[in-house]
């Protein structure tokens, strides 16, 4: 059972590392420039961080994990094949085009085909990321009261295939030259894996929608501006569930108390029966925490900038560049490779480097330390990938390939080995640190959209780097200067964009420490306040 679920993660795997080389599929074979590349790439991933949100909302009321599953399987299915069929010799005889790789040969419906691969294959990516793990977690609990040897080494061979897929995804992929073939073997890939979990479906446990704990926030909005005329009172006695609330009444956003004043031109049974017109006080503290953390959920968009820049400008540099090391030629994959190990693992070696203190609490201050942590890596990320970038417009420059920009640059590409394992070691630590934060101060069931949020955002960073390009550009134009971005990668001043960046994540780092800070002192004030009020008050969960 679980093998047929693990197939749809494995032909994610093929999927992610075939989606890597999107950038350069565009650069060589659409011919466009580095930046109006970027731009797409940035898009289709700033999407891919969008839309979980959405879709969790969805399966929470509408479809559950597995119809969600399902769509989203069957998504990467055409999204795959509308890709594979958008390459230039598929299609050439249908349409009347030409079947090399070259602008030319690519018409209308090509261009068709391939914005809607680039939607299709978000929405399904996005919708097993959400899914996927909710729906394997529901069948973890069914075998966690009938633990055999069997499912023990199911888990462990879906991890052993796991590695073997990632291992021919890095080793195979690369040297599979043909582009229709690059995408075509992840889309069969992907829908034999959806064939096999279909198969299974008479064995799964089917759970329906269990309703979204993210309706209590519009739920606590709406009865509040229902009764934003109504007179507000300080007696606990007028709120509803006042005795029961295990979270500690805080002063800021006092307008949404009024979701909990029980009205008293109605009975408490009949105003019960709405809960669209009365919230308890658990329920409008909750929604507050919420409300509060967003701004400080704001500064996750940098690191969306910088963690735009692993799919497209580092891809872009490292094409280029000498990927031989003797006599071996070393796939380009390889680097992605090593940012996933460092997402994977930094987070644990942090974890456990941060246990040998004793002088803070590390289950409240290792998130909180976690994410400065991951913006430090991101100024370094940033720093490191400038003064490689210097290096290598001082080599270009030195043997005269301004102008050539398709001839292999005399430079090891593994310079850039050190800043793709920072930018994975800066994902991992703000995915791990915000899921760690987040259970502090939520239920599981809102902790899983306090992450999407955090996803949101990162996914908003990626789409407002294509904003940050522009703007850069612009402004680097200002005195007769040639700008940053030029039409190829050697003409451009990639180093003066990442020391940008590197400014402004620095500033970010600032602005947060100062936001928590800020959080830190409000919260001791709200609670020295609300213990001289009343010494009966809620305690702090």
């Amino acid at each position: 059972m679980f093998t047929r679920i693990l197939v749809l993660a494995w032909a994610d795997i093929l999927i992610g590392y075939a989606m890597w080389m999107l950038m350069i599929y565009l650069t060589d074979v659409w011919k466009l420039t580095f930046t109006h590349s970027a731009g797409i790439v940035n898009v289709y991933m700033g999407l891919i961080g969008i839309m979980p949100l959405i879709i969790q909302f969805t399966i929470d009321t509408i479809m559950g994990n597995y119809w969600m599953l399902l769509f989203s399987s069957f998504s990467c299915c055409l999204g795959m094949g509308f890709l594979t069929m958008s390459t230039p010799p598929v299609l050439s005889k249908f349409t009347g085009t030409c079947s090399s790789y070259e602008p030319q040969c690519i018409g209308d419906t090509q261009l068709i085909l391939f914005y809607t691969a680039l939607a299709l294959v978000a929405v399904g990516l996005a919708g097993q990321i959400t899914s996927l793990g909710g729906f394997l977690g529901e069948h973890l609990m069914n075998a966690i009261e009938d633990i055999s040897i069997r499912s023990i080494l199911s888990v462990h061979a879906g991890n052993i295939v796991s590695f073997v897929v990632s291992a021919a995804a890095v080793l195979g992929l690369p040297y599979i030259k043909p582009w229709s073939l690059h995408f075509g073997i992840p889309a069969i890939c992907t829908l034999v894996a959806t064939l096999i979990f279909l198969s299974g479906s008479c064995t799964f446990t089917y759970v329906g929608p269990q309703g979204s704990h993210l309706t209590m926030v519009f739920r606590v909005l709406v009865a509040a501006a229902s009764k934003l005329f109504q007179r507000y009172t300080a007696d606990r006695d007028e709120l509803y569930g006042m005795s029961n609330c295990p979270l500690p009444r805080t002063r800021l956003l006092r307008c949404l108390d009024k979701a909990a004043l029980v009205l008293p031109d109605q009975s408490l049974e009949q105003q019960q029966n709405n809960r669209w017109r009365l919230c308890t006080v658990t329920e409008v503290e909750a929604t507050k925490l919420i409300i509060n953390l967003i701004p400080m959920s704001i500064s996750f968009i940098f690191l969306g900038l910088i963690s735009s820049l692993g799919y497209t400008f580092f891809v872009e540099q490292a094409k280029n560049m000498n990927h031989k090391v003797g006599s071996l030629t070393i796939p380009l994959t390889i680097f992605f490779w090593f940012y996933v190990q460092a997402k994977t693992y930094f987070p644990t070696l942090y974890v456990s480097v941060s246990g040998l203190f004793c002088g803070f609490d590390t289950r409240t201050m290792a998130p909180v330390i976690g994410f400065m942590v991951s913006m430090i890596l991101g100024v370094l990320c940033c720093v490191t990938a400038a003064k490689v970038e210097s290096h290598r417009l001082d080599v270009v420059e030195s043997h005269g390939l301004l102008d050539k920009p398709d001839e292999r640059i005399p430079l090891s590409v593994f310079w850039l080995l050190p800043q793709f394992i920072l930018l994975g070691a800066v994902d991992g630590m703000f995915e791990t640190s915000a899921s760690s934060f987040f259970d502090l101060y939520f239920t599981p069931s809102l902790n899983k959209y306090m992450l999407l949020i955090g996803c949101v955002m990162q996914g908003l960073g990626c789409i407002g780097s294509i904003l940050s390009v522009y703007l850069v550009g612009k402004v680097s134009e200002r005195g007769g200067m040639p700008s940053w971005f030029q039409d190829s990668l050697n003409k451009s001043r990639l180093d003066n964009y990442y020391w940008f960046l590197s400014c402004l994540c620095a500033i970010n780092l600032v602005l947060y420490m100062i936001m928590r800070f800020w959080y830190a002192f409000r919260s001791r004030d709200t609670q020295d306040q609300e213990a001289s009020e009343d010494s009966d008050c809620c305690c702090c969960c």
